[in-house]
């Protein structure tokens, strides 16, 4: 209650003295993207865990041939705070693990976690030229090609950088990057046409495991509408 003696704007101009602006304001979140797991999956469980109001809009593709044309780069998904847009992924990712602590200390830290994140996004990028391929007889080939000599050494590799990590992607603790991984985990087994990803890799199931255990993650799961594709 403001004293009688104190005028209201005097009032409220020593509240804004001791109050943090980014408490004065609300900031307006919105999340853009299909109603599948894809390469959204992990800004919605980032924002998810950190406890940050979002509003989780799922783009139907009637309202995507309007939406398109007025993105950052005609593709989702975007991340829109009081109205500006932001897109790409990891960017994202990467801006919420700094905005909610869970990116590195040092500039050398913040490597680390590109770094690995980076070749997570290599295997997905080799997964998904041969899931795209719309020539189905090239597509068998290039997927028994890429299962013999691509698959191995990246899968080993990334499951040996999980382990050095005490099974995270980075930093061995909890980061940005962990929730890349979880995020677009069903997908990459999709695009891999590898069922049983996870127990030839059990380091990738302890990772997924270990985000989805949250609480406030597991709350989402159980919310989540039911998506148009299984990854």
């Amino acid at each position: 209650m403001v004293s009688c003696g104190m005028n209201r704007d005097v009032f409220l101009s020593s509240l804004a003295s001791i109050v943090k602006p980014e408490i004065m304001k609300m900031t307006k979140t919105k999340f853009y993207y299909f109603n599948i797991r894809g390469l959204g999956e992990s800004c919605r469980l980032m924002l998810t865990y950190t406890g940050e109001e979002f509003e989780d809009h799922r783009v139907g593709m009637e309202e995507w041939k309007e939406l398109k044309p007025k993105t950052v780069f005609g593709q989702l998904p975007i991340l829109e705070v009081d109205g500006k847009q932001y897109a790409q992924s990891n960017a994202i990712c990467r801006y919420l693990g700094r905005k909610h602590g869970l990116a590195g200390d040092t500039i050398e830290e913040d490597l680390i976690i590109d770094q690995n994140v980076d070749f997570l996004n290599d295997i997905r990028i080799k997964a998904a030229a041969v899931h795209y391929e719309n020539d189905e007889t090239v597509k068998a080939k290039k997927h028994e090609d890429f299962s013999k000599n691509v698959y191995p050494a990246m899968l080993n590799k990334l499951d040996e950088i999980i382990k050095q990590n005490n099974g995270h992607l980075a930093l061995g603790k909890l980061t940005w990057g962990d929730f890349v991984f979880a995020g677009i985990f069903l997908y990459l087994k999709t695009m891999l046409q590898m069922p049983d990803l996870e127990e030839k890799y059990p380091s990738f199931k302890k990772l997924y495991d270990t985000v989805f255990s949250f609480p406030k993650i597991q709350d989402y799961v159980s919310k989540l509408p039911t998506p148009v594709y299984n990854f």
